[in-house]
């Protein structure tokens, strides 16, 4: 690869991989191309995006927004702004691939993270799931509320 391309990737990667981002990082070998286009697919549905970059440009754009991060063999970079749904994307890939797609870990805010963490924050549930259970629990109240009203309303009809 030119110099002056490296140049263009890593400028390109620093804009992209900054601490507002989370970005996820596994080894993908023995992957086939359909699994791989099948995980670029949901990750992107997910809101992501998925790339194969070479460790030391991964490294130098990483260095560039001040997160020292070392890698180790072939990866595949998913990053994005909602860590918990590509965290759900990877690990669910992950499980379906079990012999040939290991996470590996994550750069969340800045600090570098394990593959454990990428498996505890995919159980938990998305921006969607809790904004459902906070509307649910809005209209509870409301409901008894109806439902009240209502039985008051019975009783009085049949006095």
């Amino acid at each position: 690869m030119k110099k002056e391309l490296k140049k263009q990737i890593v400028e390109e990667l620093s804009k992209e991989l900054n601490n507002e981002v989370s970005i996820f990082y596994a080894d993908f070998k023995g992957q086939t191309v359909k699994d791989l286009e099948a995980l670029r697919k949901a990750v992107r549905e997910a809101g992501g995006k998925a790339r194969v970059i070479k460790n030391t440009l991964a490294r130098i754009a990483l260095k560039n927004n001040g997160i020292e991060a070392d890698f180790e063999d072939n990866n595949i970079f998913v990053w994005g702004e909602d860590q918990i749904t590509l965290a759900k994307v990877l690990t669910k890939h992950a499980s379906a691939h079990k012999n040939t797609f290991k996470i590996k870990g994550a750069v969340v805010e800045g600090e570098v993270k394990d593959a454990a963490y990428v498996e505890e924050v995919s159980k938990l549930p998305t921006k969607d799931e809790l904004l459902g259970m906070v509307a649910f629990m809005m209209k509870a109240p409301i409901a008894k509320l109806a439902w009240g009203l209502q039985k008051l309303i019975e009783k009085k009809e049949q006095e």
